[in-house]
């Protein structure tokens, strides 16, 4: 009854997804092999791509991979069934050439995987894999740091993540001092990205929000503070983003 009740879940949710291309179903551990032509649907840059929506399971973290040796291959991946709406995306896997491969952790549910062509009209067989990783529960940790400290850390799978599906830290910050403080934070491997908040579970609408401003994609933001209890997020600009980065809070005159 479970595996049938599945089933016609997933029908209707092909059924009103409204994609522009018609959409298969791919279960996690399994392989599908396809064939770009040219009836194949295309993107706005002449590009052809298929859908392909999994069941997924909160917390569980999925990776998917696409192989081809006649086009370089890029994926797109975001939760629901519609293929225009996705957050995560990867040209070139790690050490896989023109091969792509990326990951999510799901919040359950549909999610749907746009296997993609690079470049204009390029066409050819390809294949396509999702397999399931381990079940994570997201850190509910809050770092503390003070003003004129600096702390190292690493965004990954394992830490919270915003609604955009960025993964960040959260650092709760004590102000005895009324004044102008400054929160800076350099990553190396992606754009970083702040958000100052008041009190100390970095929650609730943010006081400022910064992408670039510490330049290049380091990102900072300067604020007047009074005295209390303040949190920030160490953020990455994109989903699904991992990597090591600095944080520093120090007082400006």
């Amino acid at each position: 009854m479970r595996a049938l009740l599945m089933t016609s879940v997933l029908t209707a949710a092909l059924a009103v997804a409204g994609g522009a291309a018609a959409q298969s179903t791919l279960r996690p551990g399994q392989t599908v092999t396809g064939n770009f032509s040219g009836k194949d649907a295309r993107m706005d840059d002449g590009s052809h791509y298929r859908c392909y929506v999994v069941q997924t399971q909160q917390n569980q973290v999925y990776t998917v991979t696409m192989r081809s040796s006649d086009f370089d291959a890029y994926l797109m991946a975001g939760p629901g069934a519609d293929c225009d709406d996705t957050t995560v995306s990867n040209d070139d896997g790690p050490d896989m050439g023109t091969d792509s491969q990326l990951r999510f952790t799901s919040t359950g549910g549909l999610w749907v995987i746009r296997a993609n062509t690079l470049s204009e009209g390029e066409t050819g067989s390809f294949q396509l894999s999702v397999s399931a990783g381990q079940q994570l529960r997201p850190t509910t940790q809050v770092l503390p740091i003070s003003v004129g400290e600096g702390r190292q850390g690493r965004l990954e799978f394992s830490d919270r993540q915003a609604s955009d599906g960025s993964f960040y830290d959260c650092y709760a910050l004590t102000v005895s001092r009324a004044g102008r403080v400054a929160v800076r934070m350099d990553a190396a491997g992606f754009d970083a990205y702040l958000s100052l908040h008041e009190g100390p579970q970095c929650d609730g609408d943010s006081l400022a929000s910064d992408d670039d401003s510490g330049g290049g994609t380091s990102a900072m933001i300067t604020q007047d503070l009074r005295p209390g209890a303040y949190s920030f997020r160490a953020n990455s600009l994109s989903a699904a983003q991992e990597g090591d980065y600095t944080v520093t809070v120090t007082t400006m005159r």
